[in-house]
């Protein structure tokens, strides 16, 4: 399992207020299983609401956002973490296998 720095949507869904809520998020931690991950790919709104400033102020411009989809049987999860599509990618696919000297 892989640690990650996610981005978490913490914004209060009352449905009658939806269009008015003013979305909040936080920091959080998480950790990935890669054996679970089914897609990774940039997640494209995050860095406009980090211009708009809408994120917590941890986080500098230059970062980006990656969304992980993991499906475990049933339960498929989407997490946006901290990081670009290939640095996390980079980090989910550590290769255990060596060569044999042949």
């Amino acid at each position: 399992m892989i640690r990650f720095i996610e981005v978490v949507n913490t914004t209060d869904h009352n449905p009658r207020m939806e269009r008015t809520a003013k979305a909040t998020f936080t920091l959080g931690e998480v950790w990935i299983n890669e054996e679970y991950v089914v897609s990774i790919r940039e997640a494209v709104g995050y860095k406009k609401l980090l211009s708009e400033g809408r994120l917590p102020h941890d986080l500098e411009q230059h970062h980006s956002f990656t969304s992980v989809v993991t499906n475990n049987g049933s339960i498929s999860e989407t997490h946006v973490v901290v990081g670009s599509p290939v640095i996390v990618a980079g980090r989910l696919n550590r290769d255990t296998h060596q060569l044999l000297k042949g």
